[in-house]
């Protein structure tokens, strides 16, 4: 166990255990989700039925769309409906300069999800370009779309001693604590975020890709893989006690937020 008296006393951020509460899910986004599920259903029994008539091509297309709907499906749930991973996976690791820093990984399941369904959305319109030019425009779009989110892929969060640095999928940015003005829960398209407005400086380092992506740095909660209510208690605990951010290069960052030892000092 670590002990905490021989470091500066810190100042008290009060833990909100639901700091989304007032940000709800649209029930559009959960209506879509069960639509595209019982679509996939009726296009898998479809598929079979086609493979007892003999009709190879009609149940390869079946199962196609089975497919489709069924990653639209699993998509929408993860991003929308039930948004909140839980956990306390974190870790020590280096940013873009190689700095040490608290490392909040991105989802591994929303990565299978978006990159499986861009994937077999991408190959569909592929395949039916011959019977349907206009299709290449669909996949060029969603193409590139899977290249934006492999290129940047693993995306995470780091807190360092120095600064908030971001991976995501548009940007890659890297703010020190000094230009953090808030760290605050929001939704942008329904999605929550963590919304970290700062003041333009000279050290704020910003990479977009092809895609401009936002000015302010903003953490889609569905990416994150630890609990994102953890994880914006870390961020604003580090941003009110700035005595204690050296820990953020050591395990010890690690288990102040595991043993949730926001009082401890």
């Amino acid at each position: 166990m670590t002990l905490y008296f021989d470091l500066p006393r810190t100042t008290p951020v009060p833990a909100d255990p639901a700091p989304w509460r007032d940000h709800g899910p649209s029930p559009r986004p959960a209506y879509a989700a069960v639509g595209s599920a019982l679509l996939a259903v009726l296009a898998l029994a479809a598929g079979v039925w086609s493979v007892a008539l003999g009709d190879l091509r009609a149940a390869l297309a079946c199962a196609v769309a089975a497919l489709i709907l069924g990653h639209l499906s699993g998509l929408l749930l993860t991003l929308w409906v039930r948004p909140h991973n839980t956990g306390d996976r974190m870790r020590i690791s280096g940013i873009d300069d190689g700095s040490p820093g608290l490392t909040f990984a991105y989802s591994r399941r929303l990565y299978y999800w978006y990159a499986s369904f861009l994937t077999l959305l991408t190959l569909a319109q592929l395949a039916l370009i011959a019977s349907a030019p206009p299709l290449a425009a669909g996949a060029a779009l969603t193409g590139a779309g899977l290249y934006v989110l492999l290129r940047h892929a693993p995306g995470r969060l780091a807190l360092t001693p120095d600064g908030v640095y971001h991976r995501g999928m548009w940007t890659e940015q890297f703010v020190p604590w000094t230009s953090i003005r808030a760290i605050v829960p929001g939704e942008q398209a329904r999605i929550p975020v963590i919304g970290v407005p700062a003041v333009a400086g000279a050290r704020v380092r910003t990479r977009r890709t092809l895609l401009r992506g936002p000015d302010t740095m903003v953490v889609q909660v569905p990416w994150l893989a630890a609990d994102p209510a953890l994880v914006l208690q870390a961020m604003r605990w580090y941003h009110a006690n700035p005595a204690h951010r050296f820990e953020l290069s050591y395990h010890l960052a690690v288990e102040r937020i595991r043993q949730r030892a926001w009082h401890l000092h």
